[in-house]
């Protein structure tokens, strides 16, 4: 067979262990409590600045409103 053929499949095939492996993070986040959602939120925000980024940004508009919510449905 061709290479792109393969290439393709590749492709499909790690979508797809990605999209089941996001469902079972959104399966485990429903066990979290809402401190732990908030830290790994900063973990994420974190990571995703990388060495030199400010992550604060990110905490104020995602992990800091994300746990009010979280927390007002309690």
């Amino acid at each position: 067979m061709n290479k792109p053929y393969w290439k393709s499949f590749l492709v499909v095939a790690a979508l797809a262990a990605g999209s089941l492996l996001s469902f079972a993070e959104t399966a485990d986040a429903a066990k979290m409590s809402c401190i732990q959602k908030y830290r790994l939120c900063n973990q994420r925000c974190a990571g995703a600045a990388g060495a030199k980024g400010d992550w604060t940004a990110c905490i104020n508009r995602t992990c800091n409103r994300q746990y009010d919510n979280c927390a007002s449905s309690y």
